[in-house]
């Protein structure tokens, strides 16, 4: 009977000992969160009220993105939304004296340019990272 009862607390201790925790799908989500930056803003559109970007950048290797552009009141009244998945490029070039950095972000079919203001700011450019000559405002801010 000893014998049996000291076979069954050892089994208990050698269970209780065990290391079994397991991360919980709230942390791994809070380690995403933590390595992804949000953008976000309301652009001038030449033909509606703007256009909202929505950009999460990866902050690891991968330098992933994904941006979603919704043109507000696109279609009759509707909002019209666009999912783009890609790859960003930090890029550092000099222009008239001035280093600029920026965001180049490469999506399959169309490329989006960013400059970066701070570390608060993006502010959408062109291709030859000029920012609009008609001074409204093309920034997003970081959420």
């Amino acid at each position: 009977m000893k014998k049996t009862l000291l076979f069954f607390t050892a089994c208990a201790l050698m269970a209780s000992c065990q290391n079994t925790a397991k991360s919980t799908g709230a942390e791994v989500e809070e380690a995403a969160v933590a390595d992804t930056l949000y953008y976000e803003g309301v652009v001038p559109a030449a033909d509606g009220p703007g256009v909202r970007y929505e950009i999460a950048l990866a902050q690891d290797s991968t330098m992933g993105v994904r941006m979603t552009e919704t043109y507000l009141e696109a279609e009759n009244g509707k909002d019209m939304t666009t999912q783009y998945v890609g790859k960003a490029e930090q890029v550092v070039e000099q222009r008239g004296g001035v280093e600029v950095r920026g965001l180049k972000l490469d999506f399959e079919n169309e490329d989006f340019y960013f400059v970066q203001k701070g570390d608060t700011t993006l502010r959408m450019v062109n291709s030859d990272w000029e920012e609009a000559a008609s001074g409204l405002n093309y920034d997003l801010k970081r959420k």
